[in-house]
């Protein structure tokens, strides 16, 4: 499969998708979002993820957690030009975990400050197992008698022991992640002021850094400039308002917007359509 057919920024109208896939040379996608979480098995290659400033060594087996809204991009290094970046992904619609209550472990790489999980071999196995059982599925599910179904079974069992291993393996979320402390707190911070004064000058001021520095080293750790992150995360913040119901105005003021001319312009330029056009 083609790696542009996956790694877009953009929204999932379905359920979850499956996809596994092998690259034989290097790639190189941007940094991005999206709109759903993704869980990441990684079976072979020398890759790194970098998830909203952390970097993450990556090896066989190890688990990837994506919370959506999170800007980040695999890394593909030079290897002994025999290592392919194997692996199986899964995007998950962020209400349907929520409808069968499966975000847990989505919810504790947040609380954990890690995105890879690492498990023991017979955990990784029995989980990767699992994964290739969806794999099977997919093949045969148009042909089967409620082959959809059966598929749609084996993804929620799939997601039930990993979450349950999750939740039992604690030890499991590696902190083995290279990150600047600066910008990690600038990230958490942006992300809980949403509505508060973000300017370069009072981030700066807050920091005790030079704007300068601050903007240099953000954009070196994020791929964003703290301008684009910070406008990014505003706009799928009001989003996420408007489809809970508020009225766009209101979004605009909640997510820090001082005007709501200027508001639909970035929303219109982000996502493709105006406040107003949302569908609920």
């Amino acid at each position: 499969m083609d790696t542009k057919d996956y790694e877009q920024k953009g929204y999932l109208n379905e359920d979850y998708k499956f996809f596994h896939i092998c690259d034989s040379e290097n790639i190189d996608i941007p940094f991005h979002y999206h709109d759903f979480d993704k869980l990441i098995l990684i079976l072979n290659g020398n890759v790194k993820y970098i998830i909203e400033g952390r970097e993450y060594e990556l090896l066989p087996f190890d688990f990837v957690l994506v919370n959506r809204f999170d800007i980040h991009k695999p890394v593909c290094e030079e290897g002994d030009g025999k290592k392919k970046y194997d692996r199986i992904i899964l995007y998950l619609n962020h209400d349907f975990l929520v409808k069968y209550g499966l975000l847990d472990a989505f919810c504790k790489a947040k609380e954990m400050e890690s995105c890879v999980v690492r498990f023991p071999a017979d955990i990784s196995t029995k989980i990767y197992d699992a994964f290739k059982k969806i794999e099977e599925d997919l093949k045969v599910e148009d042909k089967e008698y409620a082959g959809k179904l059966s598929t749609g079974i084996d993804v929620l069992r799939a997601l039930i022991e990993f979450n349950k291993a999750c939740i039992s393996e604690e030890l499991g979320f590696t902190q083995e992640a290279r990150y600047n402390r600066k910008v990690i707190d600038i990230i958490e911070y942006i992300n809980k002021n949403l509505s508060k004064d973000l300017t370069i000058e009072r981030l700066s001021d807050h920091f005790y850094m030079s704007k300068y520095h601050m903007m240099r080293v953000f954009k070196q750790e994020t791929g964003y400039s703290v301008h684009q992150y910070v406008s990014e995360k505003r706009i799928l913040f009001a989003r996420t308002l408007i489809m809970s119901g508020m009225p766009a105005t209101s979004a605009c003021l909640e997510a820090g917007f001082k005007d709501y001319s200027s508001f639909s312009r970035a929303f219109k330029l982000q996502l493709g359509v105006l406040p107003s056009e949302l569908k609920i």
